[in-house]
């Protein structure tokens, strides 16, 4: 553990809280390890690690937050946690420099793809379509004396055949939307949140 008797540079020291001595972990203990540890940046298990603190993970994730609620740690999500790193001016954070950016990526995820409004209406219209046949087989076999079902043979066969018509209706509009190109929702949000 680093010992909390070492020097932090002013601008880090008129930032933390002085805390007090009968508390096991101050926020001076985990600004010493940022700025003479081995590190440029932590974890909540690693800063535990570094300080070999008998103080809980939720301690030092505390003394983390409150480092960065005075602007001397800056974090960012990764995984299923934070990491946390020194908020300097001399910093190329969130990047370190040992770390090779791979470029960004012109090809859209599925994710992505997924919330496009001509995919949306597309997937709806072949969901109808399926549905449209099974209701037209049903009506089919039952025209053919297979079983009869409390419904009219001819009312069951216009349901699938509509349904089969709505459904290319639906393709074709996802046609013509896919050639426009709308903006989808988070677009429009985007748009209106910048003025």
């Amino acid at each position: 553990m680093t010992t909390p008797d070492g020097d932090l540079p002013e601008d880090i020291e008129s930032r933390i809280d002085p805390g007090s001595y009968d508390m096991e972990l101050t926020q001076r203990h985990v600004a010493l390890e940022f700025v003479f540890g081995d590190r440029p940046f932590y974890t909540v298990a690693q800063m535990h690690a570094a300080l070999g603190s008998s103080v809980s993970p939720d301690t030092v994730r505390s003394r983390l937050d409150e480092l960065e609620e005075r602007n001397v740690l800056k974090s960012e999500q990764a995984n299923n946690g934070n990491i946390y790193w020194l908020l300097s001016e001399d910093s190329d954070w969130p990047l370190p420099p040992d770390v090779e950016v791979e470029p960004k990526q012109d090809k859209m995820a599925v994710v992505e793809w997924r919330q496009k409004l001509h995919v949306q209406v597309a997937a709806l219209s072949v969901l109808t379509a399926i549905i449209g046949t099974a209701i037209t087989l049903i009506g089919t076999f039952q025209a053919g004396g297979y079983y009869q079902l409390p419904i009219n043979t001819n009312n069951l066969l216009a349901y699938g055949l509509s349904a089969g018509l709505l459904s290319y209706f639906g393709l074709f509009l996802a046609g013509v939307l896919w050639f426009i190109e709308l903006p989808s929702i988070d677009d429009i949000r985007q748009i209106i949140q910048s003025e």
